[in-house]
């Protein structure tokens, strides 16, 4: 191209300075006669080598302009997803209006419980975020204890809000595995027995007072205990407690579907002993004062949420008429995201139906569908969040609004994308960037707690004006 352009530069020069040395009919004629046919094509290549050059350069650009316009459309299908959800406020504030006015009597009365169960997954393990969202609401409106406890727990060890030991002679069945056994799946999803059909064993659990918070003692400890699964002549069975060292013999009489025995107030320590050849199911102790806020950790690690629906609706009114939830939050999709998976619509439909299952099991309650937070992958050797993860957290407030649920975003405030790097480097999650480790997770609980109270200033302020227009 070069070398044209030089022949063509040179020829144009040639010709000039001929012309004003010889006279003009020889300069021509020589010119046109010797290079004429050359400069003529030598022209047309050049002038046809520019067009095709153009042609290339307007192909190139169309391309890039398409390849600029798709990635704008698609950024802007992913902030119009996020405003989404960074505007639900109203239904927000809806699928929570009955919780929030019985906040406010609480605010005001003193004289009640309100009571939240707070299903989740690892996020929530050994208490992690729940034990912060607990205090922070009790300091507030008053009340004691951890809530409901179950027999047995994985990450028991690990937990600050209660110091939980039992013995390994307890067996259990779970709503995380197949089938569903012999007893219907306890509140949180797993029931304990103890021994088999043909042999007595004994079993053992103790429960005392953790490091973590005033506020939780031992208040009020109750036993909840299934019916037996042998007939009617058999009335029951002998337990043993300890309080404050001290033994003491009681006996447990299995007729209903859901039992209780109620131990007495505020021991040290609360040790429970069980003999019996596996023909009654135990759930859990609950710890709670008969006023103020309580709220039950409820989630089983790996949970996606889908279980929820072996939850038995009978045995889960039960224990609703002891309970009385006013608010049920779900906590998932940690175990559901995968980087690879991008299409979600089957969870959708399955969380809508174990929603619907859940009202039943609760029916005086709100539900309140918390996203999952942020999470990081290495892209091109960095780690970064998956491109398809706000896709995901706007299907869950899908779920929330179709079913007129409460939605908060974790995602969101932790700060939206990218952020959970910013968490690790902050020595807030592990290295995972997954989870939260235990200051992280007490950041995530205040948060939790901070947005709620928001919604409800805002939802008593609007009250308050209406009454006083």
């Amino acid at each position: 191209m070069k070398k044209a352009w030089f022949i063509l530069v040179s020829s144009c020069v040639i010709f000039l300075g001929l012309k004003y040395v010889l006279p003009k009919e020889y300069v021509y004629d020589y010119f046109l006669k010797n290079t004429g046919n050359q400069f003529e094509e030598l022209l047309s290549n050049q002038i046809q080598d520019t067009i095709n050059q153009q042609r290339i350069a307007d192909s190139l650009a169309l391309v890039e302009q398409k390849r600029l316009k798709e990635l704008a459309e698609k950024e802007q299908q992913k902030f119009d997803s996020i405003e989404k959800i960074i505007k639900y406020k109203n239904v927000n504030r809806n699928g929570l209006q009955l919780f929030f006015e019985k906040l406010y009597d609480l605010e005001n009365n003193k004289k009640k419980q309100i009571r939240i169960a707070f299903f989740g997954d690892s996020m929530e393990d050994a208490d992690m975020i729940i034990m912060q969202f607990r205090h922070f609401l009790q300091q507030r409106f008053g009340g004691k204890g951890v809530g409901f406890v179950p027999i047995t727990s994985v990450t028991a060890n690990g937990r600050y809000s209660i110091k939980h030991r039992f013995t390994n002679t307890w067996e259990e069945v779970s709503f995380m595995n197949k089938g569903f056994g012999r007893f219907a799946f306890g509140l949180n999803g797993k029931t304990f027995f103890v021994g088999n059909d043909s042999i007595e064993k004994e079993a053992s659990v103790t429960y005392k007072k953790g490091s973590a918070y005033k506020n939780l003692p031992l208040i009020n400890p109750t036993l909840f205990y299934g019916k037996s699964i042998i007939d009617s002549t058999y009335i029951g069975v002998s337990a043993t407690y300890t309080k404050d060292s001290i033994l003491n013999k009681i006996y447990l009489k299995p007729v209903k579907t859901l039992n209780v025995y109620r131990f007495p107030n505020y021991p040290k320590k609360l040790t429970i002993t069980i003999k019996d050849k596996q023909t009654i199911p135990f759930y859990g102790v609950s710890f709670a004062s008969k006023k103020g806020i309580i709220v039950d950790n409820l989630a089983i690690r790996g949970n996606s949420g889908l279980p929820l629906s072996k939850l038995n609706i009978t045995l889960m009114q039960q224990f609703n008429k002891y309970f009385n939830y006013d608010l049920v939050i779900l906590a998932y999709g940690t175990n559901v995201f995968s980087f690879k998976r991008k299409k979600y619509e089957w969870y959708k439909r399955s969380m809508l139906r174990n929603i619907r299952h859940i009202q039943k099991c609760f029916p005086n309650s709100n539900i309140l569908v918390s996203s999952m937070g942020d999470r990081s992958m290495k892209i091109d050797g960095v780690m970064q969040t998956p491109e398809h993860l706000p896709d995901f957290i706007n299907l869950q407030y899908e779920i929330a609004k179709d079913s007129k649920s409460g939605f908060y975003n974790l995602y969101k405030e932790m700060g939206g994308k990218n952020s959970m790097v910013e968490w690790v480097e902050n020595n807030l999650a592990n290295k995972d960037y997954t989870h939260f480790n235990p200051e992280g997770a007490e950041e995530a609980g205040y948060m939790m707690y901070q947005w709620l109270m928001k919604h409800y200033n805002e939802t008593i302020s609007k009250k308050k004006e209406k009454i006083n227009d």
